[in-house]
């Protein structure tokens, strides 16, 4: 249960983060247009989408970010992914067509409301011909270590994926694109994201990450920001120890290590003190053998277990 509350709120914060309208505009601009200003943040407004999933245990999904583009009418869709997920193309297929069908919802309540469907082509397709849907464009932000493993496109699903015979019979491909984070080009961000990728691809290298959150670039970064990269940096308790203080990030990271360095410290020296008990416990075993007693009675007096008498035995 734990678990699944830290993870609800990476989401939260990650859905947060990603919707404000000049990042999201940044991301899609430099991932799907080339850095062209395609997308331009005043022309953006957030949508509201939950639908009903088709497995029940899973109750209902919802997308992660969805912007529509009011001026271009396109609707762009982020989803955010902490691991691998092998079904995704499926689920990116059912999200957009979720998204199409709830446009024609719209569209078909509305015409019943003013009872002005013409005839019955109209009534059965529930729009009317000179009707047309908001197109949606997803994209798999993929927010965990390394490359995304799973499949990207649905006939990668299929078992006869290796053969292009399938295609002939008119069995249709579904894909997504996906952005990786540690492998985006930071130094093309001119916003906050520029920062938020740097601490993902240092999210291994604790001594590169320390040195890069004290740089004058993060010590000015907003709180929204901090806790943003906290989340999904994989540091036990970083978050938790930004909010109970609120300190900043980089101290909070700080105070984690330094408070790593004396446990990892203390660690050492509890271990040399049980290796030297263990080798003074191995040394009087090895007098009292060479002395003649018994293993028996040596086990006896020293109360030591038939391994620790057979290691100290072949030491002598």
């Amino acid at each position: 249960m734990a678990g699944k509350e830290r993870m609800g709120k990476k989401d939260n914060t990650g859905r947060m983060f990603f919707a404000d309208r000049e990042r999201f505009a940044e991301l899609m601009n430099l991932h799907l247009y080339e850095g062209r200003k395609v997308l331009l943040p005043e022309n953006l407004v957030q949508r509201k989408r939950d639908f009903p999933a088709l497995a029940a245990a899973y109750g209902q999904k919802n997308r992660n970010v969805l912007m529509e583009d009011t001026k271009r009418g396109i609707y762009y869709g982020v989803e955010l992914e902490t691991e691998t997920d092998y079904s995704m193309p499926e689920r990116i297929m059912v999200y957009d067509a979720c998204e199409y069908e709830y446009q024609i919802r719209i569209l078909y309540k509305q015409h019943l409301k003013e009872e002005d469907f013409e005839n019955y082509h109209e009534r059965k397709s529930r729009i009317k011909e000179d009707e047309f849907l908001i197109p949606t464009i997803t994209v798999v932000l993929y927010l965990g270590e390394g490359h995304w493993e799973g499949r990207r496109r649905l006939a990668e699903m299929f078992q006869t994926s290796e053969s292009a015979a399938w295609r002939g019979d008119g069995v249709n491909d579904y894909g997504f694109s996906l952005l990786e984070a540690d492998f985006v080009r930071v130094e093309e961000h001119t916003t906050d994201l520029k920062q938020f990728f740097q601490a993902m691809q240092c999210r291994q290298d604790k001594k590169k990450l320390r040195e890069l959150l004290q740089t004058d670039e993060f010590t000015r970064l907003s709180p929204e920001t901090e806790l943003a990269i906290a989340a999904h940096l994989n540091v036990k308790s970083l978050v938790r120890r930004m909010k109970k203080g609120e300190v900043p990030m980089c101290k909070a990271f700080n105070d984690l290590m330094e408070e790593e360095r004396r446990n990892g410290k203390k660690e050492g020296i509890e271990k040399g003190i049980k290796k030297g008990k263990k080798e003074e416990r191995l040394g009087i075993i090895s007098r009292m053998k060479k002395e003649g007693l018994e293993e028996a009675q040596i086990i006896r007096l020293t109360g030591c277990t038939k391994k620790e008498y057979a290691a100290a035995a072949q030491g002598i």
